[in-house]
């Protein structure tokens, strides 16, 4: 309900888009009514029944129950508008309408009018957006829709109703996270029978940010169904279950312990160098995973007398967000701890990148691997705590700046996040090399190494 109010004055109105191919019939692009209050809770409420009616004269003139005429003075009963096209219509009652005289011949289905099955959604719904996303957003959502059309069936998509998204939702909170991994030969209805009948101790289910990673992209599937016509409700609008953390405790920074016992246990740095430093780099420079896996030999660069990772997407790298795109001084412990060494080795033999035993994947770029070989050194040598993962050395790059009273749009600059101060994030220039080397060097783990 709430993407269909919008607030004006302090007053809440209801304003619903009419549907392209409905566009020719209806007399405005969109349909706006006053709801004359200012409290949303109570604006919902009195949105409700124009909201109903409106939809449902959307839905008997596609059906043929209404003739242009009659749909258009439905509309203005509904709003409660002066003018008038003919007598008013009971449009809450379909079975007092009857149905204009049908041409002999059977004419074209228009595409509302045709049974849309929710696999053909999907595929319409991926088409639109193949051209903004990436291979791995395109591949976690066609995940996501592959789970969920396994688990609702390949329904109509004007019989899903909020019923079925909760039984959904409840089913997710029960199945594994990599199902059709432990599971090949087996359908999500099947393995969630089997795991009630026979409940094993060592079961995991997924996490509730996975599950509602799913219910917010059927979501998003639903609101292009509305878009489209297909459906007037989303029946997936506000399912997301509430976790009671705070943003800060979705992920955990590593201790100084936790540092102590990295540093301890990486593997040599001649055979697998990756190994050795990229936990390092996050840790010392706060890169994400993907953005210190892609580094070639070209992205360390001195700017302004200071030594720098220069952070961006040339060539076959990515970046999670525009604001990605940065440079972060090289902390003076990396250095002392014989990184450029590797660098002009690498430069030496002509290779283009800092790490030429990653491969990569169209899907993930080149972190996959050693995510998975992090992942597994992570819970042999440091913890068992699932809340810290190599994305706890951001959390904990952040949160040592934080204590020494860094400013947070320079804590930001470095974190590659975008600065939403209009005063310095719009007007202000980037920081310098300088003033950001400053920063880095506040980094300190003496405990650690």
């Amino acid at each position: 309900m709430s993407s269909y109010l919008v607030n004006r004055r302090d007053y809440f109105h209801l304003r619903i888009k009419v549907p392209a191919d409905l566009s020719h019939v209806i007399h405005a692009k969109e349909l706006v009514k006053s709801l004359k209050t200012k409290d949303r809770k109570l604006a919902e409420i009195a949105a409700l029944p124009f909201q109903f009616g409106i939809f449902k004269t959307f839905s008997l003139l596609r059906s043929g129950f209404l003739t242009k005429d009659q749909a258009n003075e439905s509309i203005n009963c509904i709003l409660m508008r002066r003018e008038r096209i003919t007598p008013a219509l009971p449009v809450l009652s379909s079975h007092t309408l009857t149905p204009p005289s049908l041409p002999t011949s059977t004419p074209r289905l228009m595409k509302s009018e045709k049974k849309v099955l929710l696999s053909g959604v999907v595929k319409e719904f991926m088409n639109d957006k193949k051209h903004g996303w990436g291979p791995k957003t395109t591949m976690e959502n066609a995940g996501s829709y592959r789970l969920i059309t396994d688990i609702l069936g390949d329904l109509e998509i004007s019989l899903i109703d909020r019923v079925m998204v909760r039984d959904l939702r409840d089913k997710l909170l029960k199945l594994p996270a990599n199902l059709y991994k432990l599971y090949p030969h087996k359908t999500a209805n099947q393995v969630f029978n089997m795991l009630h009948d026979f409940p094993s101790p060592d079961f995991s289910p997924m996490s509730i940010t996975t599950v509602n990673k799913h219910v917010s992209r059927f979501s998003s599937l639903m609101k292009h169904c509305m878009k489209e016509g297909y459906n007037q409700m989303n029946p997936a609008a506000g399912l997301k279950i509430k976790q009671k953390r705070r943003p800060d405790e979705e992920r955990k920074t590593y201790s100084t312990e936790d540092l102590k016992k990295i540093a301890e246990n990486l593997p040599p740095k001649d055979i697998k160098p990756e190994r050795y430093w990229i936990p390092l780099i996050g840790m010392l420079s706060g890169l994400r995973l993907d953005e210190a896996c892609q580094l070639y030999t070209e992205d360390v660069k001195e700017i302004d007398g200071i030594l720098c990772f220069d952070v961006n997407d040339d060539g076959d790298k990515k970046l999670k967000t525009y604001s990605s795109k940065r440079i972060v001084p090289i902390h003076p412990k990396l250095i002392n701890l014989g990184f450029l060494d590797h660098v002009a080795k690498m430069k030496h033999e002509k290779h283009p990148r800092l790490w030429m035993n990653l491969q990569w994947r169209q899907e993930d770029g080149y972190g996959n691997a050693f995510g998975k070989w992090f992942q597994r050194f992570n819970r042999q040598h440091i913890t068992s705590d699932t809340l810290k993962t190599f994305h706890s050395f951001r959390h904990s790059f952040a949160n040592t700046l934080k204590q020494v009273e860094t400013q947070e749009a320079l804590i930001s600059e470095l974190m590659g996040h975008a600065n939403g101060n209009i005063t310095t994030g719009r007007y202000g220039k980037r920081y310098k090399a300088e003033v950001l080397s400053d920063a880095v060097s506040k980094v300190d783990y003496e405990e650690v190494f």
